[in-house]
């Protein structure tokens, strides 16, 4: 059947009147022109006016051609049958697991309804995908990693069939145990179906069995990051069922390799018992931390007795407070040349303008001081402080007492040479200067004005401060194997080292060799003293000339010293990239975070950064990662992962014309392994609720044979409509484009043919 219709409601008359005084109107402007053309000239022209006019119409009118047809069809039924690892357990008294419970029901329901229905077959765990038939169902195993109901009931909602057309299912019986672990809810999708999900359930409440017993890891609590050597804590919930007054182990292990053993008594009490596990990870890098119990031989089900997260341990972040007492050239320099570019380096800068007035400079949004601090809360959240040419006027006896005391428990001190700093800052006989590696001398030591070159001393060369700078130094047998660094203007003044000091360089004087780099350690902690004040020009100097610099080496090298780190520091481009987590649920935002270098191993601050991913499914994605606040160079995104597996994800970074890739793919799991096996009862509750939101009835599998027998077989009869054209993008735009295309042909040739 077909009919004709006009979409905007207009009437056939309407069009046609329109029609037809446009092309009067276009037959008199072109009547005038005849006598000036000749006939076929005149004729084209009138012809592309018409059709443009004729377009017009169409798109103003939009006359649709409707094909109406009515057939009779069987009625259409869809399985959906789960496909997870929890369907793998057997839970009854046959020993039959959940899924062949399930395959053999649809095997003996689809022989008995094909006859009379159009059936049709998906299989679901994290995903969901149609099947061609009932033949299919003996090649499908329960090995999903996760189970989305969600996805089952929208890939149900959406199947279409062979010819491409969705399916008008009249039922949809979904079989399956329940346990929900991924993506959505399925409520919220169940609520907006509009065919009855009838739901089968397969398995059993386990916990209702007086014979049943059962260990469970019930959670597991493990921070995403871990500090290197510091004191961690992994927490886990132990469940157990029919079990009370039994004595376990609890065991964590690192990678493979166990590390603690707790013993546990488990109680009557329904819920879980925790257990805390502490310890200092002692290797960087990524571990996987597993909690688990051995088997016990009354147990049923093994797969739920452990539990594993992955945690990333790292060096902390190198806090510094730098302290400066006048607004000097050096300040600028290790500021902006070294702290602020270092991305390893949280720092807070405080340097005095006037008497107690402090101007700030930092990278952490968190470090807001505004002069020195005097709480030992405060003192104690930095790694690192370097003193500069402040007056130990400025630093009262209980302050200096609360430094001494973090250096003392391992933090580090660095201090610089000045006209207020060391003996001519006071600090002979404070508690700082007491910890120095050498002897600051009083007042009155006066400083060197000449320029000068530090000496290595044999320490000196083998040193970590100076490790692959050394060649820029002379040493007290020979000349610097790299020449070119400018000497400093001057230093300041110390009457010699401490016993058990280690003097890493020195300057002639006329008394002899004075001490212009020394260390020490104090107690778990380390002081350093350098009394130049100039390193400005090793920057400035070699940088102008194009030369290497050891600068940023230098200073890196002496921060991390004095923080007690091992870690060089990084001298060329690079890109290394870390996600907060290793495992992630479906949907559950994915933080990659990258830090990156340019060619002299600075934070890059304008980089393009892009991390390519690639998961289970084959397809890849990008993510733009943009600067976070804090050190430079620092990068962060996320992706959201739509399925359950395992994702690689490579980062890559542009600085100026340079590309650089991170040397390792980042690697996480999406669903904790043996999460199928967490939640393991039947349930009825979540099934229940899915049929009665959509109009359908819940049953057991083994009740449910009845529910197939009262499946109405009436045949249906359904409308089949077409309409042409439909006047959607792209036939929009070729109506437009035939329409320019006649106007402009139009135009071009009565140009041609000399007409206005």
């Amino acid at each position: 059947m077909f009919d004709l219709s006009l979409q905007q409601d207009y009437s056939f008359t309407l069009m046609a009147a329109v029609a037809a005084v446009a092309i009067l109107l276009v037959w008199v402007f072109y009547r005038r022109a005849f006598a000036m053309l000749r006939p076929g000239q005149w004729r084209l022209l009138l012809a592309l006016r018409i059709a443009a006019v004729l377009l017009i119409v169409l798109l103003l009118f939009r006359p649709t051609v409707n094909y109406h047809k009515e057939l009779e069809g069987r009625p259409a039924v869809i399985f959906v049958l789960d496909t997870s690892s929890s369907m793998s357990i057997s839970d009854d008294a046959t020993g039959v697991t959940r899924f062949n419970q399930a395959r053999q029901r649809i095997e003996s329901w689809w022989e008995k309804l094909e006859p009379d229905f159009d059936l049709h077959l998906i299989e679901f765990s994290e995903l969901a995908r149609p099947l061609p038939d009932a033949a299919a169902l003996s090649g499908l195993m329960p090995n999903g990693k996760a189970t989305s109901l969600s996805r089952a009931l929208v890939a149900a909602a959406r199947l279409k069939d062979d010819e491409d057309q969705p399916v008008d299912a009249d039922a949809v019986i979904l079989l399956s145990d329940g346990v929900h672990n991924s993506a959505r809810s399925p409520l919220e999708v169940a609520a907006k179906m509009k065919t009855p999900v009838h739901t089968v359930g397969v398995g059993a409440s386990l916990r209702s069995d007086a014979s049943y017993r059962d260990v469970q890891l019930a959670g597991m609590d493990c921070p995403d990051r871990l500090t290197l050597n510091n004191l961690a804590r992994i927490k886990a919930s132990i469940e157990g069922v029919g079990l009370e007054g039994r004595v376990i182990d609890v065991v964590l292990s690192e990678d493979d390799r166990q590390i603690d053993t707790v013993k546990l008594t488990l109680d009557a009490v329904k819920g879980s018992q925790e257990v805390e596990f502490e310890f200092r990870p002692e290797v960087k890098g990524r571990h996987t931390y597993t909690v688990g119990v051995p088997p016990l031989a009354e147990e049923k089900i093994a797969e739920n007795n452990q539990r594993s997260a992955v945690a990333l341990v790292v060096e902390p972040g190198i806090r510094v407070l730098y302290i400066e007492g006048t607004l000097r050239a050096e300040f600028g320099a290790i500021v902006d040349r070294f702290l602020a570019k270092d991305p390893d380096i949280e720092f807070c800068a405080l340097v005095q303008t006037r008497p107690n007035k402090f101007l700030r400079r930092t990278n952490d949004p968190n470090l807001q001081l505004e002069t020195i601090p005097t709480d030992a809360e405060t003192i104690n959240t930095f790694d690192v402080f370097i003193i500069g040419d402040l007056d130990a006027s400025y630093l009262n006896p209980e302050q200096q007492a609360l430094i001494v005391a973090r250096i003392r428990a391992g933090a580090g001190l660095v201090m610089l040479g000045g006209y207020h700093s060391l003996g001519p800052g006071g600090y002979g006989g404070t508690p700082i200067g007491d910890v120095l590696p050498i002897v600051p001398g009083d007042r009155d030591v006066g400083q060197i004005t000449e320029p000068v070159l530090p000496v290595l001393t044999p320490e000196g060369v083998r040193h970590p401060i100076l490790a692959n700078i050394n060649g820029f130094f002379p040493t007290e047998q020979a000349e610097p194997k790299i020449p070119g660094l400018p000497p400093l203007d001057g230093c300041t003044r110390v009457e010699g080292p401490r016993p058990g000091a280690t003097v890493l360089a020195t300057v002639t004087t006329e008394s002899g060799p004075m001490p212009v780099l020394a260390v020490q350690p104090v107690d778990r902690g380390r002081t350093a003293v350098f009394c130049g004040d100039t390193t400005r020009k090793w920057q400035q100097r070699l940088r102008a000339s194009d030369q290497e610099s050891p600068f940023m080496r230098f200073w890196g090298q002496t921060v991390r010293w004095a923080a007690g780190r091992d870690d060089a520091v990084e001298t060329g481009a690079g890109v290394i990239g870390s996600t907060d987590k290793a495992y992630y649920e479906p949907e559950e935002p994915i933080r990659i975070s990258a830090v990156v270098r340019g060619p002299d191993g600075e934070g890059a601050r304008d980089a393009k950064v892009v991390a390519k991913i690639r998961g289970p499914t084959g397809r890849p994605d990008k993510v733009d990662l943009t600067a976070v606040p804090g050190p430079a160079g620092h990068y962060s995104g996320t992706f959201e992962p739509k399925t359950a597996g395992s994702f690689q994800i490579e980062i890559e970074a542009r600085v100026g014309e340079q590309t650089i890739a991170a040397k390792e793919k980042l690697v996480v799991e999406v669903g904790r392994p043996l999460m199928e096996f967490e939640k393991l009862d039947l349930d009825e509750r979540t099934l229940a609720a899915i049929a009665a939101d959509t109009g359908g009835r819940y049953v057991h599998v083994t009740t449910a044979d009845y529910l197939i027998d009262q499946l109405d077989r009436t045949q249906r009869k359904k409308r089949i409509s077409m309409n042409f054209p439909e006047y959607e993008w792209p036939m929009l735009a070729l109506l437009w484009l035939l329409f320019v295309a006649a106007l402009t042909a139009e135009w071009v040739l009565r140009k041609r043919f000399q007409l206005r």
